[in-house]
This record gives structure tokens, sequence and C-alpha cells, in this order.
């Protein structure tokens, strides 16, 4: 016995209103099925997912070399709370440019807000580092006197 739904049911599911009905629409078909938005959703979390590891990551990784190579801190281990903080706030906002992104660029698509988060996020790389990378007071004996990792580009201040 096949399974039936009620017939006003498959529109209000797939959240159209009971409209979906007066145009001809088959009533016997799963609404999950017919519903390709979660298909969309579960592209856009994921990648939301991935777009909040990447950057924290990123900041990390650029934040830790940058601290490693100006003897910045006692050690590794006293620096891991500063840098979990700096990792976290990096990572929150460029998700939240991914939010922003995906509802400015609308729903079904993905590449370009990613590509334009991935940009944004590099470019949010720049300030990051400008503000966590060393104290302009911090006695750094292996940096030059303005504590710029020696690999930061010269044309980029910080």
């Amino acid at each position: 016995m096949a399974a039936r739904t009620i017939p006003w049911s498959r529109g209000f599911l797939a959240g159209r209103g009971d409209h979906a009905l007066a145009q001809g629409e088959d009533t016997e078909r799963n609404p999950v099925d017919q519903n390709s938005d979660s298909l969309y959703s579960a592209a856009s979390w994921l990648i939301g997912w991935v777009v909040f590891l990447a950057s924290g990551f990123a900041a990390s990784v650029l934040l830790g070399r940058a601290w490693n190579d100006c003897d910045i801190g006692v050690n590794a281990s006293a620096n891991l709370g500063s840098l979990v903080v700096a990792s976290m706030v990096m990572a929150v906002v460029s998700t939240s440019v991914w939010v922003l992104m995906r509802r400015a660029t609308g729903r079904r698509r993905l590449l370009t807000p990613f590509l334009l988060t991935v940009a944004t996020g590099v470019l949010l790389l720049w300030p990051f580092m400008a503000f966590w990378h060393a104290p302009d007071g911090y006695p750094a004996p292996t940096c030059p006197p303005d504590n710029v990792p020696p690999w930061w580009p010269a044309w980029l201040p910080l």
C-alpha cells in the first residue's frame, strides 16, 4: 500500500502554501524529494564550516609564525591563549562575511559568495596582523625596531 499524502500538505511542507495544488502538481510524490533547497542548505552549512576552520587555521599559523620569528611571548604554550582568541575572532568574522555574502548574492548560489568570502578573508588578514602581530613597545631582538617579521612584505605596512 503506497503512502498517501494529504493533498494540501505537500504545498505547505515545501513552503509554498496550498496554491501549488491549483497549478496541477502531483500530490503523490514525496515533498522532501521536491524541495531542492535542502541540498543548498547542507552545502551552505558545509562551506560555512570550511570557511570557519580554514580562516581560523590560516590566522593562527600566520600569527604563530610571526610571534615565533620575533620571539614574542615566553614560549608556544604561553602564547596559546592569545592565539586561540585571535584565531577565533578571525574565524567568526570570516564566517559572518560568508553569511552576508550568501544573503547578498542569493540563496541558490554557492561559488560566488565563497570566492567573495575567500577574497575578503585574505584582505582581512592584513588588519588582523596589524592588530595582533606585536605591541609597538615590545622588545623583539630578532625583528627590526618596528617588530615586523622579516618575511612580511615590505610594501604592506604593519
